[in-house]
């Protein structure tokens, strides 16, 4: 499996993944190079300020013309993961919670800008798993906050170096991308499990926070999501191919638009109720004659007649302005408004996201409007007075660093290298196949979106300089970008979005925040969690057979075999996968599976025979 990975080393240019021309990006870019009057003018400076004051603004323009309600419904998807993690630190005192989500926020919008995918920052698992590690009766084992705050610098410093000196390439060639998928599989399942735990623990009945409510919550997001993931890219597939149709289509547009508009003015004499009939009527007629003259078309002429009929059913029965005006056509547009959720047919997604946190968000606010003096939050709530950057090196010892090291960094640094470099860029690869570079597509590599060299350099620099000033270790992770792409995500305006909420959380309510998100309902926060935990498996099985089809053509071209031993091959590459999996799954170790994987892969798979045909080629070059 190795062969498909590529050793070159290139870098694509995250500002321009998108192959299709973006029209205010031209317009932003011709002042750069050309005065008003056409002439030529001395261009900067790659890392000129003017450049960078141009790409912002450019990215700023992208990110108003993206902001849609599924946008800000995969803002919400990566929450499940970051909430419980963020709050069970702030509450062991092992992070400043005000600091830790503004520079969280810093960070989303940062990384909103720089790529145009829904790259998520949530928490480093592995420090703060250790960190939350009590023994009942000796106190706190695990790790203090400043060996926390040493463990992110020195992770993140380790990141950096793989990056900088492209170490992580090497990395990525170790590692096949069977135990990637086995990676996603297992970190996959390993999310679900917990929020279905999580969901376990809670009682069946006495309180809306219960088991009653999070089944609930999970039968309302199987209605919500169905088919809504791939709604979208399926309506921009037939898009682009009824753009590619030709003329024909066009003439029957034309002819369409000529007969409705001589159907309105017929029917502009009759009642409402004949109006919409008879727009439905005719919406009919045209679909059989745009299928008579072009069978090809009927798939736009259906979507042109949906619209037609839409537009009819909502605005015919209030065509004038009196009725407009009157009391029930705003009863009625409140009511539909309210019920959109119920839509089994919507002509978006369902911003499902947006859903489960409004409905954490009412729960929530009942719990804190009916507290009373005796419960365990901080009332009342009060604005500002916490601060949003702190000296976090200020108590820091060399038993610090010592701890750090060797309870952090050491358990962190093989999940960050897998899980937030490699699989997170393998993961963007798979699921925006329109953002890749050509020239890093055209290698075969697996990273043509996002590259591992700038993830890995990201990853670093946050920690090295936002930890010390009171930021929790945070990385990249494919499940939160898995989460936040379920839930309707497909740029990085999702990620400003959620960046500017936790920035404006932490500086108008940060001696409050611990209190708002401690009481959020577990129930929503664990079906959230399940949710991206399901998005990141089904995503690793679909990479599976991906390289399973790829491995198939490849030895169907070699050996000049028309058909293949395709169930060889899937048992081979499943095998790989599902050992790495069933070891993170039965130890929690994401870098045991990396491991067993690749002994799999080395002694059952391709990986001994790869590796003698690599030595082989190595000496016939020498020589």
């Amino acid at each position: 499996m190795n062969e498909l990975r590529n050793e070159e080393e290139g870098l694509s240019n995250p500002s321009t993944s998108n192959n299709e021309p973006n029209t205010n990006e031209q317009l932003m870019t011709l002042p750069s190079s050309f005065d008003n009057n056409g002439t030529s003018l001395p261009s900067h400076s790659k890392y000129s300020p003017i450049n960078l004051l141009s790409f912002c603004k450019r990215r700023t323009i992208d990110h108003y013309n993206n902001i849609s309600l599924s946008e800000f419904s995969g803002s919400l998807g990566d929450l499940g993961t970051f909430i419980p993690l963020t709050v069970a630190l702030a509450r062991e005192r092992k992070i400043a919670l005000a600091p830790a989500l503004f520079w969280a926020g810093v960070s989303n919008i940062i990384t909103g800008y720089t790529w145009d995918v829904p790259m998520c920052v949530q928490p480093m698992k592995s420090i703060s798993a250790v960190a939350l590690t009590d023994t009942s009766g000796s106190g706190n084992v695990g790790l203090d906050a400043q060996s926390v705050t040493t463990a992110g610098i020195l992770t993140g410093g380790a990141v950096l170096l793989l990056g900088v000196t492209n170490l992580i390439e090497i990395v990525n060639w170790i590692v096949p991308l069977t135990v990637v998928c086995g990676l996603q599989i297992g970190v996959g399942i390993r999310l679900a499990s917990k929020g279905m735990t999580d969901i376990q623990k809670l009682p069946w009945g006495g309180g809306y926070d219960c088991i009653g409510m999070a089944v609930a919550c999970a039968l309302l997001s199987m209605f919500w999501l169905r088919d809504s993931g791939s709604q979208k890219d399926k309506k921009k597939q037939e898009q682009a191919k009824n753009d590619s149709e030709g003329n024909t289509t066009n003439d029957v547009h034309a002819a369409t638009g000529a007969n409705s508009a001589t159907s309105s003015d017929e029917d502009a004499f009759q009642e409402n109720d004949n109006v919409e009939m008879g727009k439905v009527l005719n919406s009919s007629q045209q679909l059989e004659t745009a299928t008579s003259l072009n069978p090809r078309s009927s798939v736009s002429t259906t979507a042109h007649t949906n619209e037609t009929f839409d537009f009819a059913a909502s605005s015919s029965p209030f065509s004038t302005p009196r009725q407009q005006n009157s009391p029930s056509y705003y009863l009625q547009k409140v009511w539909s408004r309210a019920c959109c959720c119920l839509n089994p047919f919507p002509k978006t997604p369902h911003p499902v996201g947006i859903y489960l946190f409004l409905i954490g968000c009412i729960f929530a606010a009942v719990t804190l409007a009916t507290a009373g003096p005796d419960s365990s939050y901080d009332l009342p709530l009060y604005f500002f007075g916490a601060p949003v950057a702190i000296n976090a090196m200020k108590d820091v010892t060399s038993t610090s660093w010592w701890n750090g090291f060797l309870q952090g960094a050491l358990p962190q640094l093989p999940l960050t290298t897998l899980n937030s470099v490699i699989s997170v860029c393998c993961l963007a690869h798979t699921l925006y196949p329109d953002k890749r570079d050509p020239a890093l597509e055209e290698k075969h590599r697996t990273d043509a979106v996002i590259t591992r060299r700038e993830v890995s350099i990201s990853v670093g620099l946050m920690n090295l300089i936002l930890v010390p000033l009171g930021s929790m270790p945070n990385c990249h992770g494919a499940g939160g970008l898995a989460g936040q792409h379920r839930f309707g995500a497909r740029t990085g305006t999702s990620v400003v979005i959620l960046g500017v909420g936790k920035v404006l959380l932490a500086i108008f309510l940060g001696g409050s925040a611990l209190t708002l998100l401690d009481a959020l309902p577990i129930a929503v926060l664990s079906i959230m969690i399940a949710i991206a935990g399901l998005e990141l498996v089904s995503t690793g099985v679909k990479v599976l057979f991906e390289c399973v089809q790829k491995e198939k053509e490849k030895t169907m071209k070699q050996e000049g075999n028309e058909f293949g031993n395709g169930k060889a091959i899937l048992q081979k590459n499943a095998t790989v996968a599902m050992v790495t999996a069933a070891v993170i799954i039965a130890l929690k170790k994401t870098h045991y599976g990396a491991l067993s994987g690749w002994v799999v892969h080395m002694i059952y798979g391709d990986g001994f025979r790869n590796f003698v045909v690599w030595i082989k080629k190595k000496r016939a070059a020498r020589s």
